[in-house]
């Protein structure tokens, strides 16, 4: 059973990678928007403001096409970045969210999903936007699924 609590969130500046794939293809493109970010991030002498999102979409439940974003929060807008890479600004946003821990495999985490659309249904509010996760674990350092740490996070009104 999951623990529900809440969070009111500041507006956080991010920098990510974007695409549209299937979910086969998720981890692959975690792993390249990561990194990619990460690179842009230390050569343009930024700095970091929290632990690796992403947020999905799901775009076409037949093909299992999603809408994916990935990167890290950063400290400061960077304003226009250079235009050598897939980096672009975004932003996490603000206000009140439902916030659930899971700890094991990602494909295991519908349970927690559920959790937070039960809460934010009992407790009389509406879920705003998407949610994200927040990967506190990271699989190759970490090869146990079941060790892995996942916050996700829920902006309601």
């Amino acid at each position: 059973m999951y623990q529900v609590s809440t969070r009111l969130l500041e507006g956080q500046p991010t920098l990510v990678m974007r695409a549209k794939l299937r979910v086969g293809k998720m981890p692959e493109f975690l792993g390249h928007a990561y990194g990619g970010v990460a690179e842009y991030v230390e050569r343009h002498g930024l700095d970091y403001a929290g632990m690796p999102f992403a947020i999905h979409r799901l775009l076409d439940e037949v093909t299992h096409e999603f809408e994916v974003e990935a990167g890290f929060p950063i400290s400061d807008e960077p304003g226009v970045l250079p235009g050598d890479s897939d980096v672009e600004v975004s932003s996490l946003p603000g206000g009140n969210a439902a916030v659930v821990t899971h700890i094991g495999p990602y494909d295991q985490m519908r349970p927690a999903y559920d959790a937070i659309a039960t809460w934010i249904a009992d407790h009389g509010h509406d879920p705003v936007g998407l949610a994200w996760e927040v990967y506190h674990s990271d699989p190759v350092a970490e090869p146990d699924p079941s060790t892995w740490k996942t916050e996700i996070i829920q902006p309601y009104r």
